[in-house]
C-alpha cells in the first residue's frame, strides 16, 4: 500500500506571503494618500488661476467679471444674455450682492426671472474673456444646466466653486464663523442654496481643509484670507472653535467642511 505525502506551508512560506500582503496593502493605501495630496495640489492651483484671471480681467476692462455693464459690447462673442440684472447692481464692484458669498445664488435652474444674475455671469465673462475653462455657456441660457462642469467650475478635490461677496461679518448658519471681506470663491457641495454647518455634507473633509489652509494661509479655520466653515465642536464637526483658537479636526474623515477664499480685498 502506498502513501501519499502531503505538504502544505512553511512558516518561512507564510511570513514570505503575509510580508507580500501587508506590502501591497500598504503601497496602495499610499497611492490613496498620494492621490488625495495630488488633489489639494489641483484645487489651490485651481484657486490661484482664478484668482489671476479675475485680477487680469479687472486690468483689462477696468470692470469685476460678472458685474460688467456693457459686456455684449465689449466682451467677445457676447450678446444680451452677457449682460448682468439691473437688481445685482451693476458696475458697482460687487460680484452679487453684498455678503452674498453665503446665500442662496440666483440661479437659473430656480430663478427663471433673473437670467443674469452675476454669481454666474461671473464664470461666464471669464470664460468668454478666454481666461478660464472648465465651464460652459450652459450657465446663461434659459432654463440653462446649473452644475459642476456647466455654469460652475468643479473643484478637483470634490464640490464645485461659486463667486460672490463677504461683507466681513460673522454667519450663525456657517458655525458663526467671520467670512472675508471682497470677492471670494466658496469650496461648496453645489451651486445652489445657502452655505450651512450641516455635517456629512459639505465639499470636504477637515483633513483636507487643514491641508489647504495650511498650503495657502494660516492653516487656521476661522482667521486669514482662508476660511473653513462648518459646524464647530470640540470633537465633532469641522473646528473646535469659530474664533483664534480654534483648528480643524483633521481625524474626521467625514465631509464636514466648506472653504471661503478671499480673491480679491
Amino acid at each position: 500500500m502506498k502513501t501519499q505525502n502531503q505538504k502544505g506551508f512553511t512558516l518561512v512560506e507564510l511570513a514570505i506571503v503575509m510580508t507580500i500582503i501587508g506590502l501591497l496593502i500598504g503601497g496602495i493605501l499610499k497611492g490613496q494618500e498620494l492621490m488625495e495630496n495630488a488633489r489639494v495640489t489641483s484645487t489651490i492651483a485651481q484657486i490661484r488661476s482664478y484668482e489671476s484671471a479675475t485680477t487680469t480681467f479687472r486690468d483689462t476692462y477696468s470692470a469685476m467679471p460678472g458685474d460688467m455693464a456693457n459686456a455684449a459690447t465689449r466682451l467677445p462673442n457676447c450678446d444680451a444674455t452677457c449682460g448682468p440684472n439691473a437688481d445685482d447692481g451693476i458696475g458697482d464692484g460687487i460680484v452679487g450682492a453684498n455678503g452674498g458669498i453665503v446665500t442662496a445664488q440666483n440661479t437659473l435652474a430656480n430663478d427663471t426671472d433673473d437670467t443674469a444674475d452675476e454669481t454666474v455671469l461671473f464664470w461666464t465673462h471669464l470664460l468668454r474673456a478666454d481666461l478660464i475653462s472648465g465651464v460652459s455657456d450652459a450657465g446663461i441660457a434659459a432654463g440653462g444646466v446649473v452644475a459642476a462642469g456647466e455654469s460652475h467650475p468643479a473643484a478637483k478635490i470634490g464640490g464645485i466653486f461659486r463667486a460672490g461677496h463677504g461683507d466681513g461679518s460673522a454667519v450663525g448658519a456657517i458655525g458663526g464663523v467671520t467670512v472675508v471681506s471682497g470677492t471670494a470663491l466658496a469650496l461648496s457641495s453645489g451651486p445652489v442654496g445657502d452655505l450651512d454647518d450641516d455635517l456629512g455634507t459639505q465639499a470636504i473633509s477637515p483633513l483636507r481643509a487643514a491641508q489647504i489652509d495650511r498650503k495657502m494661509d494660516d492653516g487656521k479655520p476661522a482667521t486669514g484670507f482662508v476660511i473653513g466653515y462648518g459646524a464647530v465642536d470640540a470633537a465633532d464637526g469641522c473646528m473646535t472653535a469659530n474664533d483664534t483658537s480654534g483648528v480643524y479636526i483633521e481625524q474626521r474623515q467625514n465631509k464636514d467642511c466648506g472653504m471661503i477664499f478671499r480673491i480679491q480685498g
